[in-house]
């Protein structure tokens, strides 16, 4: 089979792009958002990084096929969808939700990519492996491939570890501060595993009430120990009330700063991100003339399924 690059047309490096002095980034310091979400225009951001080596480790195991979890909204198997006919890969996602409903537009897509779904109701769903569904379904598909929660695992880690790697060959230096959101953790693991000396990491959660050292480590591998934990801030104020919660303050500034920059952000993970990012440079958090990288991982799809749920209220 052929190699993702092959599959899509890719932007590799994604672009780094500088952000203006302006009443959303106040200051004097020097802000990037490094754009993964322009990678492709559907088989982008960090899912791309989160995909990369499962692919490959899946074409090196010689399986069968590919089983998935995530929520009816996730962006993580609406961009694997995209693989399955490109890559004529068998795949079957089991989904948190009551079944198939043609108006979600990410499950339409997942539908219309020819992938078989399998729906699971929430209480079930979230005691999936505790109950054991997980590894009888492994003993069901014993040639299957299997990728968790939003991908994320160590191989995603692997992949999103190669982020760091391009924006200090971009910058030619290490920056004084990255900043990025955090859902199941995979992508910042990556960043979090590869920091660069004396670059400083921030974390923004888009959910709460949640471990977030005994996450990381899960993710990693590596019970008992993580890499810089020093240079970390996890930020547990800009969650909105926990994962896909919103308010009007959140909509209004998620649709000024896509008006401003024509950058689409949503409002389940980057919305959130984008919204710290601007009140800490507004609270002068990073202090001054430092040069900070916002990581914009995409999911952009999410805005369709948003308005989807309650009306039109992120402008497109």
């Amino acid at each position: 089979m052929k190699p993702l690059e092959s599959i899509f047309n890719l932007w590799l490096p994604s672009p780094l792009q500088p952000m203006p002095a302006d009443d959303f980034f106040p200051g004097s310091n020097a802000v990037f958002i490094k754009r993964d979400d322009l990678i492709h225009h559907f088989f982008s951001g960090n899912k791309y990084r989160k995909i990369k080596y499962n692919y490959q480790e899946f074409l090196r195991g010689n399986h069968s096929e590919i089983i998935a979890f995530g929520g009816a909204f996730s962006n993580l198997l609406y961009t694997l969808s995209f693989l399955s006919p490109r890559a004529e890969i068998p795949m079957t996602f089991y989904i948190r939700g009551d079944g198939y409903d043609a108006s979600n537009p990410t499950l339409h897509t997942i539908h219309r990519n020819g992938v078989r779904m399998q729906f699971i109701d929430r209480e079930t769903y979230r005691s999936k492996k505790e109950s054991g569904l997980v590894s009888d379904l492994k003993k069901l598909h014993p040639d299957a491939y299997f990728v968790p929660d939003g991908g994320s695992n160590t191989l995603a880690v692997k992949g999103a570890a190669e982020i760091v790697t391009e924006l200090r060959d971009q910058l030619g230096f290490n920056p004084d501060h990255i900043v990025m959101d955090i859902g199941t953790a995979g992508t910042f693991c990556g960043v979090m595993q590869a920091l660069p000396e004396n670059t400083h990491l921030t974390g923004i959660p888009v959910l709460k009430g949640v471990n977030w050292e005994k996450t990381f480590m899960d993710v990693m591998g590596q019970p008992g120990f993580l890499p810089n934990l020093d240079r970390i801030t996890i930020m547990e104020d800009y969650h909105f009330g926990g994962f896909a919660k919103f308010n009007a303050t959140l909509i209004r500034f998620v649709n000024d700063f896509s008006l401003r920059y024509g950058m689409p952000v949503d409002p389940v993970y980057t919305g959130k991100l984008f919204f710290a990012l601007t009140d800490l440079l507004k609270n002068n958090y990073f202090g001054n003339g430092k040069t900070i990288i916002c990581i914009h991982g995409g999911g952009s799809q999410g805005i369709a399924g948003f308005n989807y749920l309650h009306g039109p209220l992120i402008n497109t």
